[in-house]
């Protein structure tokens, strides 16, 4: 999920802790503070990179401050769009935009032109806001399965679609000569490129069942709490590692698009190498993290002498974090930029570096030490236990549900 949104910058701890709520991270809410800035993401993430988004969320501001964010003029800019995105596949103007602002603001500008319109309030209730987006992109989702149902591929492998029978037979002639037909009056969604020569549409929502997620889940608790003891043969690679290759999904979620395993990062400075488990991709590396995520054994301790007056942080563990803060140290040295580049593909600068260690219940023990020690030592280093990385999931798929559409 990637929800663009424009408003001013004192407010995003605000979106970030309202979504958080519903099961949405971070790295799922793009922020931009004015009319100028986020037209340009449109311009150039969109209509030339031809990337995905799900909704724009807009607030708008008062005249008397200048007006930057303009939710008007962003309404009419997006709608008057005719070029695609989302690989070509989709209609810019199309997109879900919804106004998110108070009274005193939405008497500036007319509400024609957005989805929706939501009020924001002071006394801590949020869910309208969330409802509203959810409803919208359901909506969508929707009106794109009626596009499919309309060029009879709704159910259809478009895998190499120009050489199957269906296409050459009938589509071809039908449908691809008639294309600005069906783009004019029988579809909403859907680009005319893609109605000439449909495309694989490789969306989540589109291609897992709720079951699929809720069977992998179910795998991974099992995985770390039943697997066979630890030894020579059983150990972090051929337990964690093999089920996290096999179910990419328990670590994407919907806040990354893909992952590189054990990439092999030379270091120029030191001439040395640095390979960490895994890195998580984003499409949007300006605005949203890559995130170095290194996975350790669940049963490794936190601390040791935990009920003397200076708890100590297990040697193991004190190892792990030192691991996770050399990725760190390496991956903020600009020498070291075109070699993480040629390894996963892209030039940024925004990550994150968290470690995947130990259970929940001994974190929560020791949360005060821990979170003052990690601050004062490790500054920048997030750690995340086990339980937690499966609730992350649990809500992944509680949000997957919500938007879930029927494909008929």
């Amino acid at each position: 999920m990637r929800i663009l949104i424009n408003d001013f910058k004192h407010e995003q701890e605000r979106y970030k802790n309202i979504f958080r709520n519903f099961g949405y991270e971070e790295n799922e809410l793009i922020f931009f503070d004015s009319f100028q800035r986020t037209k340009d993401f449109i311009t150039e993430q969109l209509v030339k990179n031809k990337l995905h988004i799900d909704a724009v969320i807009t607030n708008e501001s008062s005249k008397e401050i200048g007006n930057p964010l303009k939710a008007g003029e962003l309404s009419h800019f997006k709608n008057d769009l005719k070029e695609s995105y989302s690989k070509g596949n989709f209609r810019i103007n199309a997109i879900p935009i919804i106004l998110y602002s108070n009274n005193q603001e939405r008497k500036n500008i007319k509400i024609a032109g957005f989805d929706n319109t939501v009020m924001k309030n002071t006394e801590g209730q949020h869910d309208k806001i969330v409802s509203s987006l959810e409803g919208s992109i359901k909506n969508w989702r929707k009106e794109l399965i009626n596009d499919l149902e309309s060029l009879n591929i709704l159910k259809k492998d478009l895998l190499n679609f120009h050489e199957s029978h269906f296409y050459k037979s009938y589509y071809k002639q039908e449908i691809s000569r008639n294309s600005e037909t069906y783009f004019l009056l029988k579809t909403n969604i859907v680009s005319q490129e893609f109605i000439k020569l449909p495309s694989p549409l490789i969306y989540d929502w589109l291609l897992l069942e709720r079951n699929e997620i809720e069977q992998t889940i179910d795998a991974f608790n099992s995985t770390y709490n039943n697997h066979l003891k630890y030894d020579r043969q059983n150990n972090e690679r051929t337990v964690l590692h093999d089920f996290f290759n096999k179910n990419k999904m328990i670590l994407l979620r919907e806040a990354f698009i893909d992952l590189e395993y054990e990439k092999n990062l030379y270091d120029l400075n030191g001439k040395t190498n640095e390979e960490c488990d895994y890195i998580l991709k984003t499409e949007f590396p300006d605005f949203l993290k890559t995130t170095f995520f290194e996975v350790k054994k669940e049963d490794v301790t936190f601390y040791v002498k935990k009920k003397t007056k200076r708890p100590q942080i297990s040697s193991n563990y004190l190892s792990h974090l030192e691991q996770v803060w050399r990725y760190k140290q390496y991956s903020e040295n600009n020498k070291n930029e075109e070699e993480i580049k040629s390894q996963i593909g892209y030039k940024t600068k925004n990550f994150e570096h968290i470690l995947l260690a130990g259970r929940k219940e001994e974190k929560l023990e020791m949360n005060s030490k821990f979170s003052s020690d990690l601050d004062r030592m490790f500054k920048g280093i997030s750690v995340i236990t086990y339980e937690e990385l499966e609730e992350l999931n649990i809500e992944y798929y509680d949000k997957f549900n919500r938007l879930k559409v029927d494909l008929g």
